[in-house]
């Protein structure tokens, strides 16, 4: 069992802005800081109605194309899975994200520009504690060839491998510890990638409509539109990225060695409900075994 730590928030409100993903329309967030135990709440502004969307498993209503949640209704936020990176890297457990838009902005493509924001908010260590996620046995989702693992540790690291039908994401893997530091550097920075053919595919549906070079790697059919990458095997370090903004809508901590082929949102989320289930379970147990019990035997047998 991992020792609890403690709960965080940030210590000033921040304003970001930027593009729309698939709207290509401005779309305002506002992080403020949160009481402790309120967990990671959104605010959708739609006119006069704010609607509560809370991040959690049992608010994921679509994972197609990103991590989308809502409230059982209509009402929907979605590219979640950004934000929800930086915010884990950071230890942030308590925060309120007011957004005037469906969509999380997708800023350059990667989590750099919300972690930079929150740092630069301040963070405030509160009192009461929270346990991370540990497991353990090994949890695992699979579907056809792809697959999703999470084994046993103390610490946080991953093993993810990718494999496209495209000349250089070819059997490109990853390997690495993700400490806070780690993250921030190696991880976060990383932009989601695409493939011009889908893009062209999606804006023919009226998606993808804010996507550019100035927020996506886009790949041609041999190579790269974008002149520079931040990273040689950029694509798998975002996927890793995704992987832990996923895995952060279960809304604690979480340690353990994630081994992933082919993954995507479905998978990712599929694995968290799994992580959930048995760590729900254990922890059921454990309480019921530290219980004392009311009566005694003998008291019961008179």
């Amino acid at each position: 069992m991992l020792t609890a730590i403690h709960r965080k928030t940030i210590q000033n409100s921040i304003t970001l802005r930027g593009i729309g993903v698939h709207s290509g329309k401005m779309v305002t967030l506002r992080l403020h800081p949160a009481e402790a135990n309120t967990g990671l709440i959104f605010y959708l502004y739609k006119g006069t109605q704010k609607i509560r969307i809370p991040v959690s498993l049992d608010h994921v209503v679509d994972t197609s194309n990103a991590t989308t949640i809502g409230d059982g209704s209509s009402n929907r936020v979605q590219t979640i899975e950004h934000l929800l990176a930086a915010v884990h890297t950071l230890g942030i457990t308590d925060c309120i994200f007011e957004i005037d838009s469906v969509e999380v902005p997708i800023m350059d493509g990667s989590s750099l520009p919300f972690w930079e924001g929150i740092r630069s908010a301040g963070i405030r260590v509160l009192e009461e504690t929270i346990e991370p996620i540990t497991i353990a046995n090994p949890i695992w989702v699979v579907d056809g060839d792809k697959y999703l693992v999470m084994l046993p540790s103390d610490e946080l690291k991953v093993t993810y491998s990718i494999d496209f039908n495209h000349p250089l994401l070819r059997g490109q893997s990853y390997t690495t510890t993700l400490d806070e530091s780690i993250l921030g550097t190696d991880i976060l920075p990383a932009r989601t990638f695409g493939f011009l053919k889908d893009v062209e595919a999606l804006q023919a549906r009226g998606l993808a409509m804010g996507g550019s070079l100035d927020n996506a790697v886009v790949l041609t059919d041999d190579g790269y539109l974008n002149e520079t990458l931040r990273y040689d095997n950029e694509c798998v370090r975002h996927k890793i990225l995704d992987l832990i903004g996923d895995l952060a809508v279960m809304g604690r901590p979480f340690r353990g060695h994630l081994i992933a082929s082919k993954a995507g949102h479905a998978l990712d989320i599929s694995l968290a409900k799994c992580i959930m289930s048995q760590v729900t379970g254990n922890e059921l147990t454990q309480f019921k075994s530290k219980r004392v019990p009311l009566f005694s035997k003998k008291q019961v047998a008179r």
